[in-house]
């Protein structure tokens, strides 16, 4: 039975190989098999039961469903999951979405992401009866994990993990793999700084990701089974603009905003040798108005200046990106991505060309309303 694993395998934990119909998983005091072809899938779109579809897209800021989806159960056809025409619409069956628009070349589509089922509910009136689907992106799926032991990179010396390489691990608990392709830009922190950093028993993955992606600039995007991180560098080029021309992409309504936020932070570390270490990040714009709004943090971690400098530099830039700039409503854009830099034209309210940064999409689709349209939340570029 050794030799259907292959030669060589890891000198401890499990081993995995598949065949046509299965696969195997082995380790010393057991052998499992489950079926591998998929059961068939349910094309919800040509059934036409989709009577409301709402779709978040908001990084880390937020675990709550990434899809919820009314379908149409007036006859019932939904009573009975996980069985007969059903038999795929169970617990984390994966849901692909595809949004698109009928054009002079018909109906296209691009994919929108794959979530998961997380649970469903049955509800009635007089006149209509639903079955509602709510479906987790992977970012839920880290917030349902825990931690069932500890877990610590970096202790000492011996196989150092990098910040990026210690998010590839934990992405990987629930099935997401962290990519670097296509290129993203990516700070000198997420590749070079290699933390003391431990998980408690019981901790969310969204805590321990959140915790993590403190330590530098870079902020994570999940994309179906992928996640990848981009550095959101305040230089970056614009991919797409919206204004209210004949030629723009519309803008239903706006709302642009402008607020404090923090003008200095300071992070603080030590060196080998417990001496203090303390750098700063300064927003001279909001300091000549005499506002002094300070964050700090102090890490033993940051051992170097570069390191305690490229901290301070991460807290400010966090702090003026998360600061809401406005929204936008808008006709849907099936091509707009989480952290893309976009123009916004909207001479009824003076804004002429200015650049803002995505940091949450939602898109809403309501058949008995006629809607179909995206919700941008923007922040600084």
């Amino acid at each position: 039975p050794a030799e259907a694993f292959g030669e060589g395998g890891p000198s401890y934990g499990l081993r995995i190989t598949s065949s046509p119909d299965y696969w195997w998983m082995e380790k010393p005091d057991g052998v499992w098999r489950a079926p591998r072809p998929a059961l068939p899938a349910i094309v919800l779109t040509s059934a036409g039961d989709i009577m409301k579809l709402s779709l978040r897209a908001e990084g880390v800021a937020t675990s709550e469903p990434a899809i919820t989806m009314e379908l149409d159960n007036s006859k019932g056809q939904y009573a009975i999951p996980g069985s007969g025409a059903l038999a795929s619409l169970r617990f984390r069956s994966e849901v692909v979405l595809k949004l698109g628009y009928k054009t002079t070349a018909g109906s296209e589509a691009v994919d929108a992401g794959t979530f998961w089922i997380d649970s469903w509910e049955y509800s009635s009136t007089p006149n209509q009866s639903l079955f509602t689907l709510h479906c987790l992106d992977g970012l839920g799926l880290m917030d349902r994990w825990t931690a069932r032991y500890q877990m610590r990179w970096n202790k000492d010396a011996v196989n150092p993990k990098s910040v990026w390489q210690i998010l590839y691990q934990l992405l990987a608990r629930v099935g997401i793999c962290l990519t670097d392709t296509p290129t993203k830009p990516q700070s000198s922190a997420i590749n070079n700084f290699y933390p003391d950093f431990t998980i408690n028993p019981g901790t969310p993955g969204t805590q321990a990701l959140k915790k993590l992606l403190t330590f530098v600039p870079d902020q994570l995007v999940f994309r179906g089974q992928e996640a990848f991180t981009k550095n959101p560098l305040p230089a970056e080029a614009p991919s797409y603009s919206y204004g209210v021309g004949a030629a723009d992409h519309p803008i239903l309504s706006g709302k642009y905003m402008d607020a404090v936020t923090a003008s200095r932070s300071r992070a603080i570390g030590q060196d080998e040798g417990a001496n203090r270490i303390v750098q700063d990040a300064l927003d001279w714009d909001l300091l000549q108005l005499g506002i002094d709004v300070q964050l700090q943090d102090y890490d033993p971690n940051l051992q170097t200046s570069t390191s305690a400098q490229e901290r301070a530099d991460a807290l400010l830039r966090d702090a003026s990106l998360r600061a809401e700039r406005g929204n936008l409503v808008i006709p849907t854009n099936v091509g707009q991505e989480l952290l893309d830099v976009v123009t916004v034209t909207d001479a009824r309210c003076g804004i002429l060309t200015k650049k803002y940064r995505v940091l949450a999409i939602r898109a809403d689709y309501d058949r008995r309303k006629g809607q179909y349209d995206q919700t941008l939340t923007l922040g600084a570029p």
